[in-house]
C-alpha cells in the first residue's frame, strides 16, 4: 500500500475535515459520540498547538488513511475546545438532544480524566486507520512514528488507554513495548492504562 507519513501541522483545511470524518466513522470514542463538529473542532486545535504530536498516514491521492495524536496535557486540548462558547454550548445542547447518553458518558470520563500523568510522559489519545487499510502496517507505522516523535521531543513515556476487549491495538501495543500498569472503568468502557518508557 502506498502512502506517505507527515505532521498533522502539514494538512490543509480539507485534510483536516477528511481526518475528522474518519475519526467520526471508526473511532468508537466519546468524542465521536459528541458529533461531527466537536471532532473537527479537535483537530483543528490539535494541528495548530505545538505541544500536540499528530501524525497522519496520506494515501496516494491525499486522503488520511490513519492518525495518531497525543499531548502531554489532553486535558488542555479538550478545554480549549469549549473556547467558543456559543458555539460549544450549542453544540452540548446538541448532544443532549440527540444523543443524551454521550452526555452521561461525558460526566463519568471527567471523573476519571484527572489520571495523572507522569513528569515527562506524553499521551496517545487516539490512533485509528481506516477499515480499507488495515492489516497492512499502516496502524504499527504511526505508533512508531508517534513514539520516535516523543523521542525527538524528550519525553520519558508514552501512556495511553485502550478498550480491554480491544485485543488487536492490545497486541499492537504490546509488540511495540507497552505494558499494561492497570485497569478501569470509564462509563461504558473497561479500559487497560498502558505504558511504554522511552530509553
Amino acid at each position: 500500500m502506498n502512502y506517505k507519513i507527515v505532521t498533522l501541522a502539514l494538512l490543509n483545511n480539507d485534510q483536516i475535515n477528511q481526518l475528522a470524518r474518519l475519526h467520526h466513522t471508526v473511532m468508537d470514542s466519546l468524542l465521536s459520540d459528541l458529533g461531527l463538529p466537536l471532532v473537527e473542532r479537535y483537530y483543528q486545535i490539535a494541528r495548530a498547538d505545538a505541544s500536540v504530536i499528530g501524525i497522519c498516514a496520506l494515501g496516494a491521492d491525499g486522503h488520511p488513511l490513519g492518525w495518531a495524536v497525543g499531548s502531554p496535557n489532553p486535558n488542555q486540548v479538550n478545554r480549549r475546545m469549549s473556547e467558543a462558547r456559543v458555539w460549544f454550548i450549542v453544540q452540548m445542547v446538541r448532544a443532549v438532544v440527540t444523543r443524551p447518553s454521550s452526555i452521561l458518558q461525558l460526566v463519568a470520563s471527567a471523573r476519571t480524566s484527572s489520571l495523572q500523568m507522569k513528569a515527562g510522559a506524553v499521551e496517545l489519545t487516539y490512533i485509528g486507520v481506516d477499515e480499507s487499510a488495515r492489516k497492512r502496517g499502516v496502524g504499527r507505522a504511526l505508533l512508531n512514528s508517534f513514539i520516535e516523535a516523543a523521542r525527538e521531543k524528550k519525553f520519558t513515556s508514552v501512556a495511553l488507554s485502550v478498550e480491554a476487549e480491544n485485543t488487536d491495538a492490545i497486541a499492537l501495543y504490546t509488540h511495540a513495548g507497552f505494558k499494561i500498569t492497570h485497569s478501569f472503568t470509564e462509563g461504558r468502557f473497561n479500559r487497560h492504562r498502558m505504558e511504554l518508557t522511552l530509553q
